[in-house]
């Protein structure tokens, strides 16, 4: 009885609670979903406006590109001028000219009278391996043919290497822009063909590109817009850099201060020709979660009071539940109990029966036939009562798990035949042929009481549900110290649906007023009093009524 309210307790637990639990995966899941949506939101939003910087970055050059057309437009290769137009342009760090080869007329100490410069050595040194390594040469000579897609890629991929690759640059003018690295970082070097087909390009001043890029940027303290971007109203603090190709910053704005180390939220490649840097952009953690947390709030709450109603529901349940249980105990007590008073008038009815019989035995004059079948009625009808108030009895030990076996020496056959003897007359009254038989007799330790009640339940099923197939074939086998015991009839037996049930409690094969009366429980206890004794009780196919097949196995001492 406790195992089987422990077993209730739990299920309906599990019931109660695994549609809990899922509904709290399904929360948490969903709870994940949005904030990985709001994380995509807020990711759109803030790479469309790297892209807006991107866009004024792409601007900023392309403001430059005219009035370096009109630097570069030099037909007039004399070393004095190009010095001069270097000195009054501070955008220049050093022009330079190429012949229809390739090779370096412009600052070239062997084609001029005048020595070098300071600037122009320092640019010959820097640029040595740009001009020796082929690279600008092969850019020159290769710039009228325009490049594919997968050479632009393989290009691109390489920019952060020091190797000197030039870019295709920024969209369709993208071809008169180079990149060369030295010891200040990435440099830029903008570049025409004369129709003399001479190359005339001019290293720019790498502070003063840089300020008029930073000068297209917004001011370092603003706040980011970063919500709907159809509605500017919506803004937070977040913190723009851009960085170059090692990962330094050059300029950053906004008033969120991350890390130096941290990671950027978005990022995406700065237009040609500064392919190789990158705008990163960072947000504080608890902007996404400030935005979330309506959605954790309302999924929470719905939680809660799903929560709170199924436990609600529980608790009623479960209190409806104990008291149908202590209900049920009060009722197998009474019926213990009353079993229990029923048992010692019955046991006096039984031994007066008895000795009535033994009375008419030794009486000289003959008993009236009606007397005497009036007297096997009520003894016959007294040991139908005790078995069921035994029953009853070993159902309620039962579900009390205090059943135990007290094994004795005995002779398997013998205790087997004594049971069957004992039921032979009322059977063989209701027509019943009785056969036994049995491969001799060895002692075995056994509970007679158990082998009593198992055997009389199989015989007790065959009178009540079987006496109209007329035949009741008891075999009793010893083979290697276990007790086979085979009770066949030739009734009806038992429908194929209702195979898998006939060992459950209160189920009968016919539950209708006509049927045989039974309580249900012939057949469990028999079954549990055999598994008790180290044994089974197993319902075997037939052609033909049931075949009920015990075995158990001798005790040990």
């Amino acid at each position: 009885m406790a195992d089987m309210k422990r077993r209730t307790v739990i299920l309906i637990a599990l019931i109660l609670l695994l549609p809990l639990i899922a509904l709290t995966w399904a929360t948490v899941q969903i709870a994940k979903n949005e904030k990985i949506l709001v994380r995509q939101r807020f990711s759109q939003v803030l790479i469309g406006r790297l892209q807006d910087v991107n866009s004024a970055i792409d601007s900023c050059f392309e403001k430059m590109e005219p009035e370096l057309d009109r630097i570069t437009a030099i037909d007039d290769f004399n070393a004095e001028n190009l010095r001069k137009l270097n000195r009054t342009e501070p955008r220049l760090f050093q022009l330079f000219v190429l012949d229809t080869g390739g090779e370096l007329l412009y600052p070239n100490p062997a084609t001029t009278s005048e020595p070098l410069t300071g600037t122009e050595r320092k640019f010959l040194i820097e640029a040595a391996r740009m001009f020796t390594g082929q690279d600008f040469k092969g850019m020159v000579s290769n710039s009228e043919a325009q490049p594919t897609k997968k050479e632009k890629a393989s290009r691109f991929a390489n920019q952060e290497e020091f190797t000197g690759d030039f870019s295709f640059g920024r969209k369709s003018k993208s071809s008169k822009w180079f990149q060369w690295y030295w010891e200040r970082g990435l440099n830029l070097i903008y570049w025409q063909r004369r129709p003399s087909g001479k190359i005339v390009g001019c290293a720019l001043e790498r502070a003063r590109w840089i300020a008029d890029l930073i000068a297209e940027m917004p001011d370092t303290d603003i706040k980011t817009d970063a919500g709907d971007r159809s509605n500017p109203s919506r803004e937070f603090d977040s913190r723009i850099r851009l960085v170059d190709a090692s990962g330094k910053p050059v300029y950053q704005w906004g008033r969120f201060q991350s890390a130096e180390s941290a990671e950027p939220f978005c990022e995406i490649p700065v237009v040609e020709p500064l392919a190789s840097w990158r705008l990163q952009c960072f947000v504080p953690d608890d902007q996404m979660v400030a935005n979330g947390n309506s959605r954790w709030l309302g999924l929470a709450a719905m939680l809660a009071t799903i929560s709170v109603v199924l436990g609600v529901s529980g608790y009623f349940f479960l209190r409806e539940y104990a008291r149908d249980m202590r209900s049920a105990e009060q009722q197998v007590s009474f019926v213990n109990q009353v079993s229990h008073e029923l048992k010692t008038p019955l046991t006096n009815i039984r031994m007066y029966a008895e000795l009535l019989e033994r009375d008419f035995d030794q009486l000289e004059t003959e008993i009236d036939a009606t007397s005497r079948k009036r007297l096997d009625v009520i003894s016959s009808e007294s040991q139908r009562l005790s078995r069921l108030i035994n029953n009853v009895l070993t159902f309620a030990r039962q579900q009390r798990d205090t059943l135990s076996v007290r094994p004795t020496e005995a002779l398997p056959g013998t205790v087997v035949e004594h049971i069957v003897d004992r039921f032979r007359p009322s059977l063989e009254e209701k027509g019943i042929t009785v056969k036994y038989s049995s491969n001799g007799d060895q002692t075995m330790l056994l509970d007679t009481d158990i082998v009593d009640q198992i055997v009389g339940n199989l015989i007790s099923n065959v009178e009540k549900y079987a006496a109209s197939g007329g035949l009741l074939d008891v075999e009793s086998r010893i083979a290697d110290g276990e007790l086979t015991i085979n009770v066949r009839d030739a009734g009806p037996g038992v429908k194929s649906q209702n195979r898998e049930f006939v060992f459950q409690p209160f189920r009968r094969e016919y539950n209708d007023v006509s049927s045989a009366t039974g309580t249900g429980i012939g057949l469990p206890i028999a079954r549990e009093l055999t598994r008790l004794h180290g044994g089974d009780l197993v319902l075997k196919d037939s052609k033909q009524g049931c075949w009920f097949q015990v075995t158990l196995k001798s005790c040990e001492k």
